[in-house]
Protein backbone atom coordinates (compact mmCIF):
# COMPACT_ATOMS: atom_id res chain seq x y z
CA UNK A 1 0.00 0.00 0.00
CA UNK A 2 0.43 3.35 -0.49
CA UNK A 3 4.12 4.34 1.92
CA UNK A 4 3.78 1.31 3.66
CA UNK A 5 6.77 0.72 5.93
CA UNK A 6 7.59 4.09 4.48
CA UNK A 7 10.71 4.96 7.07
CA UNK A 8 12.01 1.51 7.55
CA UNK A 9 15.79 1.92 8.02
CA UNK A 10 17.29 -1.35 9.60
CA UNK A 11 14.52 -2.84 11.51
CA UNK A 12 13.88 -6.71 10.55
CA UNK A 13 11.20 -9.20 9.48
CA UNK A 14 7.86 -6.53 9.27
CA UNK A 15 4.93 -7.06 7.30
CA UNK A 16 3.23 -4.14 5.85
CA UNK A 17 -0.29 -4.07 3.85
CA UNK A 18 -2.45 -1.21 3.66
CA UNK A 19 -1.54 2.76 2.94
CA UNK A 20 0.62 4.02 5.52
CA UNK A 21 0.55 1.02 7.60
CA UNK A 22 4.15 1.26 9.78
CA UNK A 23 4.73 4.41 8.00
CA UNK A 24 6.83 5.46 11.29
CA UNK A 25 8.56 2.51 11.99
CA UNK A 26 12.41 2.55 11.46
CA UNK A 27 14.22 0.43 13.25
CA UNK A 28 11.10 -2.03 14.74
CA UNK A 29 11.47 -5.88 14.10
CA UNK A 30 8.67 -8.56 14.04
CA UNK A 31 5.24 -6.58 13.45
CA UNK A 32 2.91 -7.63 11.08
CA UNK A 33 0.69 -4.31 10.02
CA UNK A 34 -2.09 -5.44 7.76
CA UNK A 35 -4.96 -1.98 6.99
CA UNK A 36 -4.66 1.60 6.04
CA UNK A 37 -3.17 2.93 8.77
CA UNK A 38 -1.94 0.07 10.95
CA UNK A 39 1.00 0.55 13.19
CA UNK A 40 1.37 3.95 11.51
CA UNK A 41 3.29 5.72 14.47
CA UNK A 42 4.83 2.43 15.75
CA UNK A 43 8.47 2.32 16.23
CA UNK A 44 8.72 -1.00 18.38
CA UNK A 45 9.05 -4.31 18.25
CA UNK A 46 6.46 -7.87 17.98
CA UNK A 47 3.04 -6.01 17.34
CA UNK A 48 0.56 -7.60 14.99
CA UNK A 49 -2.26 -5.05 13.93
CA UNK A 50 -5.07 -6.22 11.32
CA UNK A 51 -8.10 -3.74 10.81
CA UNK A 52 -8.07 0.01 9.32
CA UNK A 53 -6.30 1.90 12.53
CA UNK A 54 -5.54 -0.37 14.21
CA UNK A 55 -2.88 0.12 16.52
CA UNK A 56 -2.63 3.84 14.72
CA UNK A 57 -1.06 5.60 17.88
CA UNK A 58 1.50 3.02 19.54
CA UNK A 59 4.36 4.39 19.70
CA UNK A 60 6.81 2.18 22.33
CA UNK A 61 4.17 -0.49 22.67
CA UNK A 62 5.43 -3.80 22.67
CA UNK A 63 3.93 -7.28 22.10
CA UNK A 64 0.66 -6.37 21.64
CA UNK A 65 -1.99 -7.70 19.37
CA UNK A 66 -4.99 -6.15 17.48
CA UNK A 67 -7.69 -7.52 15.17
CA UNK A 68 -10.66 -5.10 13.85
CA UNK A 69 -11.36 -1.70 13.10
CA UNK A 70 -9.41 1.13 15.32
CA UNK A 71 -8.89 -2.12 17.98
CA UNK A 72 -6.08 -0.87 20.35
CA UNK A 73 -6.48 3.01 18.64
CA UNK A 74 -4.64 5.05 21.18
CA UNK A 75 -1.89 2.63 22.67
CA UNK A 76 0.98 4.51 22.87
CA UNK A 77 3.51 2.57 24.72
CA UNK A 78 1.51 -0.02 26.63
CA UNK A 79 2.29 -3.86 26.00
CA UNK A 80 1.15 -7.15 26.17
CA UNK A 81 -2.77 -6.56 25.10
CA UNK A 82 -4.76 -8.68 22.76
CA UNK A 83 -7.87 -6.82 21.52
CA UNK A 84 -10.22 -8.42 19.00
CA UNK A 85 -13.54 -6.45 18.05
CA UNK A 86 -13.96 -3.44 16.19
CA UNK A 87 -13.09 0.02 19.28
CA UNK A 88 -12.13 -2.97 21.60
CA UNK A 89 -9.36 -1.22 23.63
CA UNK A 90 -9.97 1.80 21.68
CA UNK A 91 -8.86 4.31 24.38
CA UNK A 92 -5.88 2.31 25.91
CA UNK A 93 -2.98 4.13 26.14
CA UNK A 94 -0.87 2.66 28.91
CA UNK A 95 -2.48 -0.56 30.68
CA UNK A 96 -0.60 -3.25 30.01
CA UNK A 97 -1.59 -6.88 29.96
CA UNK A 98 -5.16 -6.64 28.92
CA UNK A 99 -7.54 -8.75 27.29
CA UNK A 100 -10.27 -8.06 25.00
CA UNK A 101 -12.57 -10.08 22.97
CA UNK A 102 -15.70 -8.50 21.41
CA UNK A 103 -17.12 -4.82 20.10
CA UNK A 104 -16.53 -2.18 22.25
CA UNK A 105 -14.88 -4.25 24.97
CA UNK A 106 -12.82 -2.25 27.77
CA UNK A 107 -13.63 0.37 25.32
CA UNK A 108 -12.60 3.08 28.03
CA UNK A 109 -9.88 2.09 29.49
CA UNK A 110 -6.71 4.34 29.46
CA UNK A 111 -4.35 2.48 32.26
CA UNK A 112 -5.87 -0.34 33.66
CA UNK A 113 -3.80 -3.50 33.73
CA UNK A 114 -4.72 -7.00 33.63
CA UNK A 115 -8.13 -7.44 32.73
CA UNK A 116 -9.87 -9.76 30.71
CA UNK A 117 -13.17 -9.07 28.79
CA UNK A 118 -15.36 -11.10 26.82
CA UNK A 119 -18.57 -10.00 24.80
CA UNK A 120 -20.10 -7.43 23.64
CA UNK A 121 -18.91 -3.98 25.48
CA UNK A 122 -18.38 -6.09 28.58
CA UNK A 123 -15.87 -3.60 31.14
CA UNK A 124 -16.99 -0.82 28.17
CA UNK A 125 -16.77 1.75 30.41
CA UNK A 126 -13.50 0.78 32.46
CA UNK A 127 -10.78 3.24 32.93
CA UNK A 128 -8.14 2.89 35.86
CA UNK A 129 -9.85 -0.75 37.50
CA UNK A 130 -7.56 -3.76 37.35
CA UNK A 131 -7.59 -7.35 37.70
CA UNK A 132 -11.20 -7.57 36.33
CA UNK A 133 -13.20 -10.23 34.45
CA UNK A 134 -16.21 -9.83 32.36
CA UNK A 135 -17.23 -12.84 30.73
CA UNK A 136 -20.97 -12.03 28.73
CA UNK A 137 -22.78 -8.36 26.93
CA UNK A 138 -22.66 -5.63 28.78
CA UNK A 139 -20.60 -7.61 32.42
CA UNK A 140 -19.44 -5.07 34.31
CA UNK A 141 -20.55 -2.25 31.79
CA UNK A 142 -20.26 0.59 34.00
CA UNK A 143 -17.16 -0.10 35.67
CA UNK A 144 -14.96 2.31 35.95
CA UNK A 145 -12.13 1.47 38.60
CA UNK A 146 -13.03 -1.03 40.54
CA UNK A 147 -10.53 -3.96 40.99
CA UNK A 148 -10.36 -7.63 41.47
CA UNK A 149 -14.14 -7.87 40.11
CA UNK A 150 -15.51 -11.62 38.45
CA UNK A 151 -18.67 -11.19 36.55
CA UNK A 152 -19.62 -14.07 34.34
CA UNK A 153 -23.30 -13.20 32.50
CA UNK A 154 -25.11 -10.68 30.61
CA UNK A 155 -25.16 -7.38 32.15
CA UNK A 156 -24.02 -9.54 35.61
CA UNK A 157 -22.32 -6.13 37.76
CA UNK A 158 -23.82 -3.72 34.66
CA UNK A 159 -23.63 -0.78 37.56
CA UNK A 160 -20.83 -1.96 39.64
CA UNK A 161 -17.86 0.54 40.26
CA UNK A 162 -16.49 -1.45 43.90
CA UNK A 163 -13.52 -3.75 44.01
CA UNK A 164 -13.80 -7.90 45.17
CA UNK A 165 -17.85 -8.72 44.18
CA UNK A 166 -18.59 -11.76 42.22
CA UNK A 167 -21.55 -12.07 40.24
CA UNK A 168 -22.91 -15.49 38.12
CA UNK A 169 -25.91 -15.04 36.09
CA UNK A 170 -27.47 -12.94 33.53
CA UNK A 171 -28.26 -9.42 35.62
CA UNK A 172 -26.94 -10.79 38.78
CA UNK A 173 -25.62 -7.89 40.99
CA UNK A 174 -26.50 -5.94 38.46
CA UNK A 175 -28.04 -2.70 40.59
CA UNK A 176 -24.64 -3.03 43.24
CA UNK A 177 -22.70 0.00 42.73
CA UNK A 178 -20.61 0.13 46.22
CA UNK A 179 -21.21 -3.14 47.72
CA UNK A 180 -18.02 -5.15 47.99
Amino acid sequence: GQNALFSLTTGAANTAVGAFSLLSNTDGSFNTATGAGSLLFNTADQNTAFGAAALLFNTTGFGNTAVGTATLLNNTNAEGNTATGAFALFSNTEGDFNTANGEYTLHFNTTGERNTALGDSALYNNTTGDRNAAIGNGALLNNTNGADNTAIGAFALWANNADNNTAVGATALGSNTAGA
